[in-house]
């Protein structure tokens, strides 16, 4: 443990190994889409940040009268996966109070109520997307903005909420478009050889020396893979969307 420990340190703070982790890591690339879109809102604009978790963004959203909603019940991973530690994913924590406490399909607030919507990697951990979908259009005004990430594949994680591996950009397209929603943007976060980088890694960090020494030349073979429509056709990370309601 001291050597992964150790490892992931030296990935995280020296470049060239900083390039390679920020790489493996989706972290990095949607904190940058996060922040870019939230800028872009209007000054003073009332943003509902659904599914806020530790309210990672809370501080992008100076400028905007912010509110939050959860469930507020995760606490641990009952079924554990493998180690995902070196993602630095966020501590769920509840740190500052909720406004809107319960399911993210069934928010206690009027119509027409949010200039905007945040909703970053919430769709994987609800059994009903679709309906979670059609909620934020109801809550949202005409020509409000939903701000959506989710990942397109991804192993168990914050169980026992975890339904879903992912969704595909033809899930947005027919399920966006029948709540109401125009798609502005629609960007895949890495590809199929950016994925096999991340699983090989991820399988040598916790695994021994020895595993990390032979299947580091793997690693490199796929991290240095130039993407190409059909890599990315066939398999990516995620997807980063802005949605207009009609």
């Amino acid at each position: 443990m001291k050597f992964n420990s150790l490892l992931r340190h030296l990935l995280s703070n020296f470049y060239p190994f900083k390039f390679f982790y920020q790489k493996l890591n989706n972290q990095f690339v949607r904190d940058v889409f996060v922040a870019q879109e939230l800028k872009k809102i209007k000054k003073n604009s009332l943003i509902l940040d659904a599914g806020c978790g530790s309210q990672r963004y809370k501080g992008n959203c100076s400028h905007l009268r912010y509110k939050s909603q959860d469930f507020g019940e995760y606490a641990t991973d009952l079924k554990k996966s493998i180690d995902t530690s070196y993602q630095d994913l966020d501590a769920y924590a509840y740190g500052s109070q909720i406004d809107y406490i319960g399911n993210i399909w069934d928010i206690k607030a009027k119509d027409n109520t949010f200039d905007a919507v945040l909703c970053t990697e919430v769709l994987e951990h609800i059994p009903y997307p679709i309906d979670t979908i059609k909620e934020l259009s109801r809550i949202l005004k005409k020509n409000g903005i939903l701000i959506l990430t989710a990942p397109s594949n991804c192993l168990r994680h914050m169980d026992p909420y975890f339904f879903y591996t992912g969704f595909t950009d033809r899930f947005y397209e027919k399920i966006l478009g029948e709540n109401n929603f125009s798609i502005k943007k629609m960007e895949p976060v890495g590809d199929y050889y950016s994925w096999m980088s991340v699983e090989v890694a991820r399988t040598a960090i916790s695994n021994s020396i020895l595993a990390k020494l032979i299947l580091f030349p793997t690693f490199l073979y796929y991290a240095m893979k130039r993407k190409t429509p059909v890599s990315v056709n066939s398999l990516c990370m995620g997807y980063h969307i802005v949605a207009i309601k009609n």
